[in-house]
């Protein structure tokens, strides 16, 4: 968020926006945001989480919006998981101002992200790409250059590249759990192995981070983002 001009009197489409803290903060930078998930689940959190932020359900590659209705589009962990990247990219540059930025930000090289285990834990239930195809995932677009790529393709000029690191705290599994069990990987893992099976592995992921008074630390999760402009 520091990476963009977000701020008093700017609009704002936080684009995979999950359990609806980026949307907060950015609220709290003063900016007007709309909040948008495809998870049902998410979004109800969100609303029962946070006043004053409007968060509706939606999907990436078809945003319900007008063109040329934000001064920033903010996609954080949300576009290496469209089905169509390219379409993806497109649709975030169709709903920004001319001028305006586009702020891409996910998980960086997998062995800088803690929060792994629990990725793994949950693809370990996800069907494996057909012969030839190319693999996706979270760490789908992390590799060196490939998201500034991605940009590139679509038409969005970069204007700046970087990563920061975004730990993640939980006081306990029961804070944990139910953000967790509604993001859109959870729940497709769900569908393929069933509630119980995906809840025990992901228990088994965090055992090792879970400290003695039962809160669970991700303390180092690096992101790369890339910011560009419509």
């Amino acid at each position: 968020m520091e990476a963009t001009d977000i701020g008093s009197g700017k609009s704002v489409l936080d684009i995979g926006c999950g359990t609806g803290h980026s949307s907060a903060l950015i609220k709290q930078a003063g900016a007007t945001v709309v909040g948008v998930d495809a998870s049902q689940g998410l979004v109800d959190y969100a609303n029962t989480t946070f006043n004053g932020v409007e968060f509706q359900v939606g999907g990436i590659e078809e945003l319900a919006f007008g063109d040329d209705e934000f001064d920033v589009v903010f996609a954080a962990n949300s576009v290496q998981y469209a089905a169509d990247l390219g379409t993806a990219l497109l649709e975030l540059g169709r709903v920004c101002k001319p001028g305006g930025s586009i702020v891409a930000g996910l998980f960086g090289p997998p062995e800088a992200v803690s929060y792994k285990p629990v990725l793994d834990a949950l693809g370990q239930f996800m069907p494996k790409p057909p012969p030839g195809g190319k693999p996706g995932g979270p760490f789908r677009l992390s590799a060196p250059g490939v998201l500034e790529e991605s940009f590139t393709s679509a038409g969005i000029k970069v204007s700046r590249t970087g990563e920061v690191n975004c730990p993640f705290g939980y006081e306990s599994w029961d804070q944990f759990w139910p953000g967790t069990r509604a993001a859109g990987p959870t729940q497709m893992a769900i569908g393929f192995a069933g509630l119980d099976a995906v809840e025990e592995a992901t228990r088994k992921a965090v055992e090792p981070l879970t400290a003695e008074d039962g809160s669970i630390a991700f303390d180092t999760n690096v992101f790369v983002y890339v910011v560009g402009q419509a």
